[in-house]
């Protein structure tokens, strides 16, 4: 099967989303705790390609990518936070603060994934 025979995903993701071809070229793992790539990506896998992408793309110095492999950065469509505005209460933490700094959700907060679906 040809590249351009393949119907290839489109995943919205945040505009400071690294450069995920980049990051796989110069060996840089996924994140702790990022979303699986395999369950985004399983459905569009041409036969015969390996299916545990969650485990190479934890590990991409182990691994070359094929010659034609589609580049991961025609699937990506970045999206700016400005596009995003979800009324919270007055004391609501900062989002992007807490974010820097590390900080997990509390323990029973709404999915946030949830809340951002229709974005």
């Amino acid at each position: 099967m040809k590249v351009e025979e393949l119907d290839l995903p489109m995943i919205a993701v945040y505009f400071d989303h690294p450069n995920v071809t980049e990051s796989f070229k110069a060996g840089r793992p996924l994140p702790p705790g990022h979303v699986s790539v395999t369950d985004m990506l399983e459905e569009y896998l041409p036969p015969g390609h390996p299916l545990n992408l969650d485990g190479m793309l934890q590990n991409p110095s182990k691994y070359q990518l094929p010659l034609g492999h589609p580049d991961f950065a025609d699937m990506i469509v970045l999206k700016t936070l400005k596009e995003i505005s979800i009324p919270v209460y007055f004391h609501h933490p900062n989002v992007t603060t807490s974010f820097k700094a590390g900080r997990p959700l509390p323990p029973g907060h709404v999915s946030v994934t949830d809340m951002l679906d229709d974005f």
